[in-house]
């Protein structure tokens, strides 16, 4: 058995592949943790793959950390160390936290897991990427990697040839501070939301904004691509991130667009400030799909590949892959549905199992969407006291609630769903979700806005079969395993009523799910189409600024806390007692 884990630095998780190369398990230490981003290290995620699959330390053959920890502390403080004395507090900083960082991944396994230090080995950060990514490609020879992300090791992005899954050859890097994934970060800080955790809602904003204007042409202007070196380049007097530890941006920016925006006030439409913001996010968006055409084009320069995996953070910036896919040259685009670093201990696991003397050939058996194991010591007496003083059974039989949970969507009723194990990535896929019919716009805005306590400018995700996927948006067969985890957007067909669909952002495009086959879609869909409902819309199961529930006790929770009345669990339908 082979662990792969991430952590310090972004989300915090732990992976394990068995010596086939299968992925067993993977868990996020925010799950467990319910701290949103948790970067701390992954002990309760290593911990609980352990138990779930009934594991000892002498049981793992390998571990490896995402990253090189020593490689990333040295390229930042030499960036910062050219920048004196503005960078002293930076600096300060690091070398204080030196023990705190990533570089205490050995003490820390020594102390939670005695031994599994011994066998800790280290995984170039994009290496640790592409592996994740390689994972959920049919092809796994003579493809290329594209990896775009804030910042890892030495470099911000890069380009390999993968010509096999143990000869992977890195062509191109842009090195750090200079940085697409740092960037839209900058600009997430400056309009008010978290980073790390906010730039999807950038990404949402953007849609709200006139490419045209002025702030959209000012911000277009940070970052450009050298043709002639084939470089991303940037004036990096306007960014603070590789000099401070609380600035992302400096007043420079400011000065070219104004004040930065007062995060405790709402962001809503029609407000005074609102045009402004979504013309800023506006240029952002516009700016990183050109700048991620211009990488995907010199990819194919360099390896003449017309299939790619695509990863790192950038890539899930979901609304900027359907104008890659348009590139002449593309056949094909993979995204795996943890494409962050929280999916790296994907990566880096498969890197133990690739260098270890179980791997036999080029053969990665493609992960599940919901990889995550159940827990064999989960707190059952807790969940069922709380079933027993708060909720009432509809239905306990399988097929009954499901069929019941088809006619409360159908009566315009929102319902959240706890089934089965956790998906992977980010975004749920109907394991861990809210949803509610698809075209009932009343019931998507009170699950959107009042259950979820989210912004209005940010759409929920429409959830069909490709059939009527078909009927309603412009599919990309680039694309099409993308859909599959809500990976990329599409365009809604030219005076289509898709157009007016509750789940249609304002720019004309969805972020769709096409469901697979045997899925918890699937069969409520089954249920649901005999009675005129095709599409559903689909949000997770949390309340705004929480983690994705993991758990059923997680769920229970979302539905005492918020107005929300019904889950749907592998113990049956449940009312909230009024």
């Amino acid at each position: 058995m082979f662990i792969g884990i991430t952590g310090y630095n972004h989300e915090s998780s732990a992976a394990l592949v068995d010596k086939n190369g299968n992925l067993i398990d993977f868990c996020k230490e925010e799950s467990l943790s319910r701290i949103k981003g948790d970067k701390s290290f992954p002990r309760r995620s290593i911990k609980k793959i352990l138990i779930s699959s009934n594991l000892k330390i002498k049981d793992i053959e390998k571990v490896a950390f995402y990253e090189r920890p020593l490689s990333s502390f040295l390229h930042t403080v030499k960036e910062a160390s050219l920048n004196m004395p503005k960078s002293l507090a930076f600096l300060s900083h690091q070398f204080r936290n030196f023990n705190h960082s990533s570089l205490s991944c050995y003490l820390d396994l020594a102390k939670q897991f005695k031994g599994l230090e011994k066998k800790l080995i280290y995984s170039d950060h994009h290496l640790s990427h592409t592996l994740t990514a390689l994972a959920y490609s049919k092809t796994k020879k003579n493809i290329c990697s594209i990896v775009v992300d804030g910042f890892g090791d030495r470099s911000t992005a890069s380009i390999s040839q993968v010509v096999d899954l143990d000869e992977i050859n890195e062509l191109w890097a842009c090195e750090y501070p200079i940085s697409l994934g740092l960037f839209y970060s900058a600009i997430t800080d400056f309009l008010g939301f978290i980073v790390n955790e906010g730039e999807y809602k950038v990404m949402g904003l953007s849609a709200y904004g006139d490419p045209n204007s002025k702030s959209a042409k000012l911000v277009k202007g940070l970052m450009d691509w050298d043709s002639s070196s084939n470089k991303l380049s940037s004036d990096m007097s306007y960014f603070d991130y590789h000099l401070s530890i609380s600035n992302s941006y400096s007043s420079k920016l400011e000065d070219l667009l104004g004040p930065a925006r007062n995060p405790f006030i709402p962001l809503v439409p029609g407000d005074d400030d609102f045009k402004r913001c979504a013309n800023i996010a506006r240029g952002a968006q516009d700016l990183t799909v050109y700048l991620l055409r211009r990488i995907f084009m010199h990819a194919n320069q360099l390896t003449s590949s017309r299939r790619f995996v695509f990863s790192g953070g950038v890539s899930m910036n979901s609304a900027s892959i359907e104008s890659l896919a348009q590139l002449s040259f593309v056949d094909e685009i993979i995204i795996p549905p943890s494409s962050g670093d929280a999916g790296c201990a994907i990566g880096a696991a498969l890197y133990c199992y690739i260098k270890s003397n179980s791997f036999k050939n080029s053969f990665i058996p493609k992960p599940s969407l919901f990889p995550s194991m159940k827990e064999k010591y989960n707190e059952k007496k807790l969940t069922e006291k709380i079933i027993i003083n708060e909720f009432n059974f509809l239905e306990r039989n399988e097929d009954d609630a499901f069929l019941k949970a088809a006619e409360l969507i159908k009566s315009g009723e929102i319902i959240g769903t706890i089934l089965s194990q956790s998906e992977t990535g980010p975004r749920a896929l109907g394991n861990r979700s809210l949803i509610c019919d698809g075209k009932n716009k009343d019931a998507v805005k009170n699950l959107n806005t009042v259950i979820k306590n989210r912004s209005p400018f940010r759409p929920t995700a429409p959830v069909m079969r490709y059939e009527t996927a078909k009927k309603y948006f412009e599919l990309r067969p680039e694309l099409l395993d993308c859909y599959k985890s809500m990976s990329a957007t599409c365009k809604c067909l030219k005076g289509n009523i898709s157009l007016d669909f509750p789940t249609t952002h304002v720019d004309g495009t969805a972020r769709i799910q096409i469901i697979e086959k045997d899925s918890i879609f699937d069969k409520l869909l089954y249920n649901l189409e005999p009675i005129g409902i095709e599409i559903l819309a689909n949000s997770s199961l949390n309340v705004s600024g929480d983690p994705t529930c993991f758990d059923l006790i997680d769920g229970l929770m979302v539905c005492m806390r918020t107005s929300l009345r019904y889950l749907l669990t592998d113990y049956g339908l449940l009312i909230k007692k009024l």
